[in-house]
């Protein structure tokens, strides 16, 4: 936040997605703090509720997703990694379509798993993984990374394996998202569960 002569400017714009009629607020931050080599972790940025910050708002790298706020205080906030086992976000392989649950397993920092893509599917090494939209936190279309192996296991679901477009080692700037129309979206889909 920048102060002019009797102005406060705030660094937060929106975009009016006129294609899907969602909006969404956007606004840069800097990492001041990350871990990587924890089970449950969490990294901190330069900006706050007074820069328009509050939880559940979603956190991407110029590569990739990368987290979601869960605290903030006046000027901080803290986001949870995709790097941590309580991590769970809903994707999608672009080439065909078919969504499940990406997590990550608490081993390689460059990898998470994809689970509950069914076996009669075709899967292919290299496909993108992106954000299916379906959650109220993140948009559609967002790159998550590439699947790098795969493996047939008991059962109905393939394992496959996701190398992250988001290099969390180098986790420097990073961009965080508000869905304005999140919180009716949520409160509609309540009264259903």
């Amino acid at each position: 936040m920048n102060e002019w002569p009797g102005k406060i400017i705030r660094f937060f714009f929106s975009v009016n997605d006129t294609i899907k009629r969602q909006q969404y607020t956007h606004t840069s931050a800097e990492v001041i703090e990350n871990s990587v080599n924890r089970q449950k972790n969490f990294f901190t940025i330069n900006k706050g509720r007074k820069q328009g910050i509050s939880t559940n708002m979603a956190v991407t790298s110029s590569d990739g997703v990368a987290g979601v706020i869960v605290g903030y205080s006046d000027n901080y906030s803290v986001a949870m990694s995709l790097l941590n086992l309580d991590f769970r976000l809903s994707v999608r392989i672009k080439s065909n379509g078919y969504f499940g649950s990406l997590s990550w397993d608490g081993r390689d920092y460059r990898h998470a798993v994809l689970g509950e893509i069914p076996q009669h599917i075709y899967v292919t090494i290299g496909d993108t993984i992106e954000t299916t939209g379906y959650s109220a936190i993140f948009p559609e279309g967002l790159t998550v990374g590439t699947i790098s192996d795969f493996e047939k296991r008991g059962g109905d679901f393939y394992k496959i394996n996701v190398e992250l477009f988001t290099d969390f080692k180098k986790l420097h700037f990073v961009d965080v998202i508000g869905n304005l129309k999140k919180d009716e979206k949520v409160e509609l889909e309540k009264q259903f569960k």
